[in-house]
């Protein structure tokens, strides 16, 4: 009995053994198999991925929009690397079918620097690499502990390889730090989104990898200030995308999934709701910049949802406390305002002018304006402002946070406020003049490509937001921004995220107008 005991644990313990062998080594495998992927995402927060394939090549320079959002020289570097090291064959068939990554990060002197990362099939083939670098007739150098590879007699880029990873740069810290950094748990967190994303995307001709928690350190190459206004969203925004590209000679256009790492973030109150139907836009001024627009589908439910929201921020009882006060002080039930008489968008936009705004939409305007009466002073005879501040914040959350005591006017079931009241009134103007967002050419134009339905949508005017671009960016920046060669051709920027059970389905357009096409009758007569 003893000896079928002992041969029983004997045998478990080689199955045991066995196994241990196999996946580790299977482990050991996978992770040389994703180097690259790592190396990319170590530094970087915005990571643009592509299958080394002629046939994807050729595609992609049939779009000239790259050669715009980079700008002239770095498309310029990217394009001779291609054309002399990743397409040249005696290279290519060293990386063979591999994914290709260039990643952007943060530079010196106010620079964004590129790296690109790769891999060989066979770490043993690493002199037939550097055989082929001196036979394109690329002068190659040792320094610091990489190669430094000067093209065409000018261009400098930085090479290193490390068993069979290879890093390339326009700058050598990219190289580096790729080079040592020690996979951290966020940032295997973000592989693990993109790998677990990837089986959505293999027939796509490029994908783009967004960790957002790194965003920040990239614009502060752009950027001398705080991210303020619009872009404060992406500040702590702990939150992954992986994008597929979607090949267009008119638009630049991404879809895929975003994936939200943090419970505190507003945006978790939208992500396992249904999508709805956007109608709020309407009333925006022809001269908006920017908007954040919020929909839901029941306030009741929402309102559960934004009640924890405070909790998890310590301000359940602050909140409590100043809906307490309101009622107290002007004898009335605040939960018979806005928990009944809301309907389900709201938005707050910036203008050209660089007023901030915001509003929501009613069920019934005129009812909601009797009941605001006692806690409300008059400005005119469409305009009025709170008595007290806070209340808005309590019923709607961030959004409302910098709209405390702020003015407002009711029409046509919107309720709209503003911290100035003349912003207010030049807004009423535009209203009842119809000169509006939703009649210019270009926004019509935006959403006949894309769906009108998400839960959450950031949009960016370009040219109404020309001269708020021009105050917060760095003048090499602003140059680029303006000029033909460079973005002016991109006429607005949309962000949709639309709810999926707890992460959401995304949309991401950088929108150009079609040039017009003359009139051929009329060029004939001419």
């Amino acid at each position: 009995m003893k000896k079928i005991y002992l041969t029983l644990f004997t045998l478990f313990a080689a199955i045991v053994g066995m196994a241990y062998l196999y996946f580790s080594k299977l482990n050991q495998e996978t992770t040389y198999k994703e180097t690259s992927l790592y190396a990319a995402t170590a530094n970087s927060g915005l990571i643009f991925c592509m299958q080394n394939d002629k046939s994807i090549f050729d595609i992609l320079k049939g779009q000239d929009f790259f050669q715009k959002l980079l700008g002239q020289e770095k498309f310029n570097q990217l394009s001779l690397l291609k054309n002399k090291l990743i397409t040249n064959p005696a290279v290519n068939n060293l990386i063979g079918n591999r994914k290709v990554f260039i990643s952007f990060s943060a530079g010196k002197n106010k620079e964004i620097d590129y790296l690109i990362s790769t891999q060989l099939n066979d770490e043993l083939e690493k002199p037939k690499l550097y055989a082929a670098l001196k036979s394109a007739g690329i002068n190659v150098n040792q320094e610091n502990g990489m190669l430094h590879l000067i093209l065409n007699d000018s261009a400098s880029f930085y090479l290193n390889i490390e068993k069979n990873l290879i890093l390339l740069s326009n700058s050598a810290a990219p190289v580096k730090a790729a080079a040592t950094s020690v996979s951290n748990e966020e940032n295997n967190q973000f592989v693990t989104y993109i790998k677990s994303s990837n089986k959505f995307s293999r027939n796509s001709l490029g994908n783009l990898y967004i960790d957002f928690n790194k965003i920040p350190a990239l614009l502060k190459s752009m950027l001398p200030g705080n991210l303020n206004g619009p872009l404060s969203a992406l500040n702590h925004q702990n939150s992954f995308a992986v994008l597929n590209y979607n090949f267009s000679k008119e638009r630049v256009f991404f879809n895929g999934g975003t994936q939200l790492n943090d419970k505190k973030s507003y945006l978790t109150l939208f992500a396992a709701l249904a999508p709805q139907k956007n109608s709020i836009d309407n009333l925006l001024p022809e001269n908006t910049a920017n908007f954040q627009l919020y929909a839901l589908t029941s306030y009741t439910a929402w309102r559960k949802e934004l009640a924890n929201w405070f909790t998890l921020h310590k301000e359940d009882q602050k909140i409590k406390n100043t809906i307490n006060s309101f009622n107290k002080e002007y004898h009335l039930d605040a939960e018979k305002i806005f928990p009944v008489y809301f309907q389900n968008q709201l938005i707050s936009f910036q203008l050209k002018s660089a007023e901030n705004m915001a509003a929501i939409n009613l069920t019934n305007g005129d009812k909601v304006e009797q009941l605001l009466l006692d806690m409300s002073d008059d400005y005119n005879q469409d305009i009025k402002r709170f008595k007290k501040s806070g209340l808005l914040y309590c019923y709607f959350g961030e959004p409302f946070k910098s709209f405390s005591r702020p003015y407002y006017t009711i029409i046509d079931n919107y309720m709209v406020f503003s911290n100035q009241p003349g912003a207010l009134q030049s807004f009423l103007n535009d209203y009842h003049h119809n000169k509006l967002l939703i009649n210019t050419p270009d926004y019509i134009n935006v959403y006949s490509q894309i769906s009108k339905t998400a839960n959450i949508t950031y949009y960016v005017n370009r040219k109404n937001s020309e001269n708020l671009v021009r105050k917060a960016i760095y003048t090499p920046y602003y140059n680029h921004y303006i000029k033909k060669q460079g973005l002016e051709q991109f006429t607005s920027f949309v962000y949709q995220l639309s709810g999926d059970q707890g992460a959401f389905q995304t949309n991401l357009l950088l929108n150009t107008m079609p040039a017009a096409i003359p009139d051929t009758l009329e060029n004939l007569t001419n």
